[in-house]
């Protein structure tokens, strides 16, 4: 079975582009989910596909309800990904056993992979049989486990692993005949006898580590112990006569299959992540909410109270919540409002949210309903570094053509101050030329610009051909103050040019400030 996608799925994604990860920040979101650096890449490139099927989207949903609802099963079966992810380790050990390889070291690999898939099948399914789940994806998981449990193989396999480890903890030590030349260099080692007993030198200086290779402090000279290499070829024959009827065991089991826990270990990952962080923000006081996912009529994408989950990563305790909708009518908002008002943060926002609901995350808002788009894509300023083949501009243009060229009617693209760098009237023009051909188009947008008088052209860019209206938005100020409130209402022009002075330090009073 696969633990990300419902039965019956097509398992089709979307790739989010690189930019797109960047400019919603999902990688601070990942890195909010905690975990070590490895388990964190194996989140970013799951998170990184998002699923275009809404029975996909619910899956997973369901199942990140029930690891919240059950802290007591997240936490056991955290465990127990820590040994599913131990069975990687020993890739490749039961291919070189079956290629006739007897080696000591491959038959204990061997047998370890086997103790800790019989463990790991026996420990989740009594974890999942003991909690209180109802999610699809977990009550199957439950299922096949308790099916392979119940075959009669599994039961002779935990004998068989029982009895072999008995047989090899027995084996504590050897004992090593060695003779030597008058000048105590290695002459013949002639006897090797195994003891069920450790063994200990009458002199104490002698009680050291066992290692192949000494070496020197700096570790870029090794030198071969002469006697440990001599010993290891015979050590290794007596082994496999020893060890013949524990090989002869393993053999039995040669084409049994752990490689559906390993795979499932990225979309447990995942959800065991996405239910921890979901809880410590319900912790803190922070609000959180399972969108219900559904191609509704009047709404494409409906939220109330919103917002942006950086924000309560940052320990905000007053944050100013929104209201928001896309609509079949309404796709095309034209942002506008002072610098440093909270365009960006809700623009990321919106973003986060449709993500995190595809992937079937709760969403930080109070009610969410709706389908979230099949592709989000980005244009946010990037490094003037990046710019030095083409210039600002021409950096702006081939970045935007792709998008143009990338967008259908099941697209969210969100713009942030694209344009701004030319003069105002350029920056109109080209934003009008845009924005038609998006119309056009069917793409839902959010255009956050500094260019106050594109909202004032709405009614005439409401008369161009495609689908929906275009928006005026302003993020709200009163008496001379940012409230952070996103509202319908034409811009104030009059503050265009103040709100790019101070973003660039030139108003008077910075320039002043800084002794200029």
């Amino acid at each position: 079975m696969d633990i990300l996608f419902a039965k019956g799925s097509s398992k089709k994604t979307v790739l989010l582009s690189s930019n797109t990860i960047k400019d919603i920040a999902l990688n601070e979101l990942i890195d909010h989910m905690g975990g070590d650096a490895e388990e964190r890449d194996i989140i970013k490139k799951l998170m990184s596909q998002i699923p275009t099927d809404p029975n996909d989207m619910i899956f997973r949903q369901n199942i990140i309800k029930d690891l919240i609802g059950n802290e007591e099963l997240c936490s056991s079966m955290s465990d127990i990904l820590t040994r599913i992810n131990t069975l990687k380790l020993f890739s490749g050990v039961r291919k070189a056993a079956n290629e006739r390889d007897t080696s000591l070291y491959t038959l204990v690999q061997t047998l370890r992979e086997l103790m800790v898939y019989v463990d790991v099948i026996e420990d989740l399914y009594s974890e999942l049989l003991a909690g209180n789940i109802s999610s699809e994806g977990l009550t199957q998981l439950k299922d096949s486990l308790e099916a392979i449990i119940k075959d009669e193989k599994f039961a002779k396999a935990k004998d068989d692993i029982r009895l072999m480890h008995e047989d090899l903890s027995n084996v504590r030590a050897a004992v090593i005949g060695v003779n030597f030349t008058p000048d105590f260099d290695i002459e013949r080692v002639s006897t090797i006898e195994f003891v069920p007993y450790g063994l200990r030198s009458k002199y104490t200086i002698m009680d050291v580590a066992a290692a192949t290779k000494l070496s020197t402090p700096t570790h870029r000279v090794r030198y071969e112990d002469a006697l440990l290499s001599a010993i290891t070829p015979k050590m290794e024959k007596h082994l496999k006569s020893h060890f013949f009827e524990v090989k002869r065991t393993l053999t039995k089991y040669a084409n049994y299959d752990s490689s559906f826990l390993v795979e499932m270990y990225e979309g447990l990952a995942f959800y065991l992540r996405s239910a921890k962080l979901a809880r410590r923000l319900k912790d803190k006081g922070y609000t959180i909410t399972f969108p219900e996912i559904k191609a509704a009529e009047a709404s494409r994408l409906s939220a109330t109270g919103f917002y942006n989950i950086r924000l309560a990563f940052k320990g905000e305790t007053e944050i100013v919540k929104n209201d928001f909708a896309f609509t079949p009518d309404e796709r095309i908002f034209i942002l506008t409002g002072p610098n440093r008002g909270g365009k960006t943060i809700v623009e990321q926002a919106l973003g986060l949210i449709s993500v995190m609901m595809s992937l079937g995350m709760f969403v930080t808002a109070d009610t969410c309903t709706g389908l979230p788009f099949g592709n989000i894509l980005t244009h946010f300023p990037i490094d003037e570094n990046l710019t030095i083949n083409y210039g600002r501009l021409g950096e702006e243009a081939v970045r935007i053509k792709d998008i143009v060229k990338s967008s259908d009617d099941n697209t969210l693209i969100l713009f942030n101050e694209t344009f701004s760098t030319t003069s105002a009237s350029d920056g109109l023009y080209l934003s009008k030329d845009l924005l038609r051909v998006l119309k056009e188009k069917g793409a839902y947008v959010i255009f956050n610009t500094h260019i106050h008088d594109l909202a004032k052209q709405i009614p005439e860019m409401n008369g161009w051909n495609g689908q929906g209206n275009i928006i005026s938005l302003v993020m709200e100020r009163k008496d001379e103050q940012n409230t952070f409130i996103l509202k319908r209402a034409e811009p104030d022009s009059s503050s265009y040019a103040r709100d790019i002075a101070e973003k660039y330090g030139i108003t008077y009073e910075q320039m002043k400030e800084d002794g200029i």
